[in-house]
């Protein structure tokens, strides 16, 4: 590589460094589906990620605002994930309307239902790393994915409590072949690539197993060191 060649390199990765720095803000990481898969799935118990959680702030009670709003209300929520230290991967998606919302990284579940609630979400979903008794052809070490309601549908409906808030479906799977792909609602996206959680799916492959014995990972291990 000649002296000229090598300075083209260098500019061109400043360039692209200065607009990834532009792009993402101070807790957002820079994550692809596949990436977030594989932390789902790690089978060590104690790994990195212990708990996930999925936030907007936009469309209040599910009820589509305008884009001023939606935008100024998205700034606080980044705001405030940033003074929580907590990291957070953006999220395209369709819930009937357009949305955008947040992947985030090891969110503690109350922590996550008061946003839910601050914001006037109708539901976040939240997941945590769980270990169950062994069980043949089972995996031990999982995610589970609850679907919160922190607020009702539609704005006619009187709000919840501050503390009120119900666990309405449990998954422990996520759809992110063909079918996710093809979706053209109920889907979210990481730089393009969708994936769902089929909550209240019928479908077999997606159902529940009964979970005696199970517990969470993260606290599990903590009790022994």
């Amino acid at each position: 590589m000649n002296k000229e060649a090598l300075k083209r390199m260098i500019k061109k990765v400043i360039l692209e460094n200065r607009q990834t720095s532009v792009l993402l803000h101070e807790k957002e990481v820079n994550l692809s589906l596949d990436d977030v898969l594989v932390m789902l799935q790690d089978l060590n118990p104690r790994s990195s990620l212990q708990r996930i959680g999925i936030l907007t702030a936009e469309n209040p009670r599910g009820e589509s605002a305008d884009e001023a709003s939606n935008s100024k209300r998205m700034s606080n929520l980044r705001s405030t994930l940033d003074s929580m230290g907590l990291d957070y991967v953006e999220l395209a998606g369709k819930y009937g309307t357009e949305e955008t919302s947040y992947f985030i990284l090891n969110i503690k579940k109350q922590d996550l239902i008061d946003l839910g609630k601050k914001y006037g979400q109708a539901a976040v979903i939240g997941g945590e790393k769980l270990i169950r008794n062994y069980r043949e052809g089972q995996t031990s070490v999982y995610f589970r994915l609850t679907y919160y309601q922190t607020e009702p549908d539609g704005s006619e409906e009187p709000a919840f409590g501050p503390q009120e808030y119900y666990a309405v479906d449990d998954r422990d799977v996520i759809v992110s072949g063909k079918v996710a792909q093809a979706a053209e609602d109920f889907f979210s996206a990481i730089g393009g690539k969708k994936f769902q959680i089929p909550f209240f799916s019928k479908k077999p492959q997606h159902a529940m197993s009964d979970e005696p014995g199970v517990y969470s990972a993260e606290k599990a291990y903590r009790s022994k060191e």
